[in-house]
Order: structure tokens, then C-alpha cells, then sequence
């Protein structure tokens, strides 16, 4: 009876909700829209701080932000120490400590107008630093966390430190941010000093990954099949020349295999797409004639909505015995096309100085991926759903004629663990919506609403009660993280270069 009552009062509160479409990031700790909120001058002997208010300009989240006005040299400005009768901040704060991993320590930072205009001489570096304090693990910084801000006039620079950087220890009595800054400017003729604002510290739990595998060169070769050696996954020599392919046992990091890459024959070093995947559904030679083959369009449907759910591209190398010398370079890249003639391509991060049996994994994100003729990404644009063509292609890019090993080749996407159903019943609905309610602001777990699992109850909670409300079981329950699958793809007596009609430049 008197979980109806509650739920008739806020039924005018509820409905208002749905129809907002806002959500929010992150567990918000400052915003300054009620004044400093506990920031005050560190007090060291070595800050150079001169002055600390709220200010209108540099705000991102509402209408205030914190100005600091700063001398020269390096010192530590200001700080805020957080304890348990601050129960959202301290509960955040120790979410983080258990999981460090998990977490990023987020805020803005703004330069304005005003931040520079009163010095006689901006100097050539202006860097922010950050550190933390707790009962166990001491004063912890992570210092030059901006870029070099020194004579900018108008810019806002969002930073993002991984908490395992900013060590905190779980349960202690009390947690400390401190900011800092260090600076080689000349302070103004009245001692006015550099000015910078800060503004929507928060702390960000970090997504579950989970990594699918596309290709890992497993698949036995059928020896009834003798135009096609299945080992190759439908892997085929580029539109560049200078790819060899082959099977190794060599660098094999999922399974007993990898795909080999030898560019030894090429001419000359540099760019090369030398390796591609090609698969096309429509097997009728005739141009004007159109013959879909529901097995290869499966197959085709499958890798395109792997691709366009993921966030990253990523695939392991290592570096092939007698590598010529361990000077130069090699990278590696990936393109994606498909019926739209798009052509979104990125490169990895460069092995330099590689020597023979060298490592690592390329990881290439989606919102790297430019498609130059539309301006826009892989992950604007998504591969287009139900395409009948799709290529893959593999690139590298070298100063010498080496060869390598790649395996692994896979997608990376974020799993959700938010979970909503906060009374555990199966299905997200009004009488969660209430459990949230009564733990706003106090709770603590999942039974409180705390539904992104950071240990406060908030409106990131309700952000997520609104977008699972109404489904018969929570989108993503916390440990229901779905296992990697693993995409086999053999074009049986179908594979090469040959079968695809449809090419793209």
C-alpha cells in the first residue's frame, strides 16, 4: 500500500523522465555551481598560488568553473580532501581505490582571454599536474597531464588519467585531489599571475571489454579442394604488390597458426596493400544479373555487424627471423569497403627499431578510420548492413624488404554492465525506479540503484533505469558479459581472387 502511494506521488516525476532523453558520464564530483565545494590553497611551501574563485567563463558542466590564478615555476596550487560524512564523493572515490583498473580520473580544462592577458611575458610551457593522497598509499602524481598551454587564448582540453596511475587505497579515512601547475611565464607589473579554469571533475568507470575473433588461420586446408587452400581464410594478395602469403607456425597467438607475410620480393620498401579478404554474395558473373548466395551473405552480414558493434580493430605481429637490421620502421593498417565504394582505412602504431622475433599488437580505433571522399569515420558511418560485397585489406609500411607473422585478427567492443533491475524481479520498471529513488544520494550497490556498479547512487543510475526501462530483463546484467565467438571464415571451392567480380579501387 505504501509502495503505491509513492509510486501515484512521483507518476508525474516518472513520466517527465522517459521523455528525457540526457543522459550523463562518469560520477560527477565538482562542478562548482554551488562555490569552491571544499577546494581551497594547498598551503605548501613550494605553491606559487596567488588567487581562487568561481568563475562564468571556462564552465563545461553548468555555469561555473574553478579559476586559479598561478605564479611561475612548479608548486601545487590547490586541493580538496574528501571524507565519509561526504558520502557520494568519499563512495565514489573508494569505488575507484577497489578497482583502479577500472577507473579514469576526468575534468576540463579551459584557457580563456583573461588567463594570460595580465602577464609581461607568457613564457614557452604552461603544464598542469595532478596528485592524489590517502592513508596508505602517500602523495601520488601524475605530472604534464595537459599539453602545453602557454600563450593560448580561447581553448578547452578534456583530460582523462587512468586511476592506476593515482593510486588511492580502498577504505581510507579520508582522499585528496590536489592541482598543480608549472610554468616559466613572468608574472604581471602588479604580481598578476597565469589563470587557468577548471571545471566537471568526475570519475569515469572504464567499459568491459570483449575481443571477437575475425581470422586466426585455424582452418585445415581440405585436400578435395585442390583450387583453394582453406588455411588462407579467403586471405588473398593485395592490389599492391609485394605480399607473399603463407602458413607459419611462427607467431601464432590464438591456436597453432598464423598468416605469414613475406614482402622480401618487393622491389621497393614503403606502402603496400598486399593482403586483402575478399567475399562477394552475388556469384553471378554477369554484371546486369544478380545471384545472392545466402551462405556467403551470412557470412558477409556476420562480419559487418561485428565490425560496426566494435570500437577497435586489433591483430598481433611479430617481427619474422632475420629481419634485415634493427634500424627503420614497420607499421601496419587496415582498410574496409564495401558496396558504397567507402574506403576507410587507418595505420597502427609504428614498431621502430624492430629486430627479428620482436612483438606487439596493432590496435586501430573505428574513429581513426577515414573515409576521405565523405569526411566521415567507421565509427560515423558504419559498414553498410546487407551489403553483397566486402573487402578487408592489410597493409605494411617499411624501410626494409622484412617479413612477419600476424594472427588474431579481431574486433574490440565495449559490453555494458549496467544493470537496472534493482529489485532482482527480471523485468526494469516503476517499482525500480523507486528502489533508485530511495537510494539516491545514500546508496551504496545495486539493490541501493546503484546501477553502473561505482558505488554511488545517482543520475547516471537514473540514466540508465530510463534506457532499460521496460525490457523483460536488464540489456547487459553485471556479470552477464557475454564470451568472446570465435568467426571462422572459409570460402569453400569458392575462394581468390578470382569468384569476386566486384572490385574497388
Amino acid at each position: 500500500m505504501r509502495a503505491n502511494s509513492c509510486w501515484m506521488a512521483t507518476a508525474t516525476l516518472l513520466a517527465a523522465i522517459l521523455l528525457d532523453g540526457s543522459t550523463a558520464r562518469g560520477q560527477l564530483l565538482w562542478s562548482f555551481e554551488t562555490g569552491l565545494e571544499g577546494w581551497e590553497a594547498t598551503g605548501y611551501t613550494d605553491s606559487d598560488f596567488i588567487s581562487l574563485a568561481t568563475s562564468a567563463m571556462g564552465a563545461t558542466d553548468g555555469t561555473q568553473s574553478m579559476v586559479v590564478e598561478t605564479g611561475p615555476t612548479y608548486g601545487w596550487d590547490v586541493r580538496s580532501s574528501v571524507s565519509a560524512g561526504d558520502a557520494a564523493r568519499y563512495a565514489a572515490f573508494n569505488a575507484a581505490a577497489a578497482n583502479l583498473e577500472g577507473y579514469t580520473l576526468d575534468f576540463d580544462v579551459s584557457i580563456t582571454p583573461d588567463s594570460f592577458s595580465s602577464l609581461t611575458d607568457p613564457g614557452g610551457y604552461f603544464l598542469l599536474n595532478v596528485a592524489v593522497n590517502s592513508d596508505t598509499t602517500g602523495f601520488k602524481q601524475s605530472l604534464n597531464v595537459t599539453p602545453n598551454l602557454a600563450g593560448l587564448t580561447n581553448n578547452t582540453f578534456p583530460i582523462s588519467i587512468p586511476m592506476a596511475s593515482l593510486p588511492v587505497s580502498a577504505n581510507s579515512s579520508f582522499y585528496q585531489l590536489n592541482i598543480g601547475s608549472n610554468s616559466d611565464h613572468t608574472n604581471g607589473g602588479g604580481g598578476e599571475g597565469a589563470k587557468y579554469f577548471i571545471d566537471n571533475i568526475r570519475l569515469t568507470a572504464l567499459p568491459t571489454l570483449v575481443e571477437t575473433t575475425l581470422f586466426s588461420w585455424e582452418t585445415p586446408d581440405n585436400p578435395a579442394t585442390t583450387e583453394v587452400n582453406e588455411q588462407f581464410e579467403g586471405w588473398v594478395p593485395g592490389f599492391h604488390d609485394g605480399h607473399v602469403h603463407s602458413i607459419s607456425t611462427d607467431g601464432a597467438t590464438d591456436g597453432s597458426y598464423a598468416l605469414e607475410i613475406d614482402r622480401r620480393s618487393r622491389t621497393s620498401p614503403n606502402f603496400s596493400w598486399g593482403s586483402q579478404f575478399l567475399i562477394s554474395s552475388d556469384v553471378d558473373p554477369d554484371p546486369e544479373v544478380e545471384q545472392i548466395d545466402p551462405t556467403l551473405q551470412a557470412q558477409i552480414d556476420d562480419l559487418v555487424e561485428n565490425i560496426n558493434g566494435a570500437t577497435a580493430i586489433a591483430f598481433d605481429v611479430r617481427i619474422g627471423d632475420n629481419f634485415p637490421y634493427s634500424g627503420g620502421y614497420a607499421k601496419f593498417g587496415v582498410h574496409f569497403t564495401d558496396d558504397t565504394g567507402a574506403f576507410y582505412d587507418a595505420e597502427g602504431q609504428s614498431f621502430n627499431g624492430p629486430v627479428e622475433g620482436d612483438t606487439g599488437t596493432v590496435t586501430i580505433p573505428l574513429s581513426s578510420m577515414l573515409d576521405n571522399t565523405s569526411g566521415l569515420t567507421l565509427e560515423q558511418a558504419g559498414l553498410l548492413v546487407g551489403t553483397h560485397f566486402l573487402r578487408i585489406g592489410l597493409s605494411t609500411n617499411t624501410d626494409v624488404p622484412g617479413f612477419y607473422q600476424i594472427d588474431n585478427f579481431r574486433v574490440i567492443s565495449e559490453v555494458s554492465t549496467d544493470n537496472a533491475d534493482f529489485d532482482g524481479d527480471g523485468d526494469v520498471d516503476g517499482e525500480d525506479f523507486l528502489a533508485w529513488q530511495a537510494g539516491l544520494g545514500v546508496g551504496t550497490t545495486l539493490a541501493d540503484g546503484d546501477a553502473n556498479g561505482d558505488g554511488t547512487v545517482d543520475s547516471s543510475d537514473l540514466a540508465i533505469w530510463q534506457d532499460q526501462y521496460g525490457t523483460a530483463t536488464p540489456a547487459a546484467a553485471a556479470g552477464n558479459i557475454p564470451e568472446p565467438q570465435t568467426l571462422v571464415l572459409a570460402i569453400v571451392a569458392l575462394g581468390g581472387a578470382g569468384l569476386l567480380r566486384r572490385r574497388r579501387p
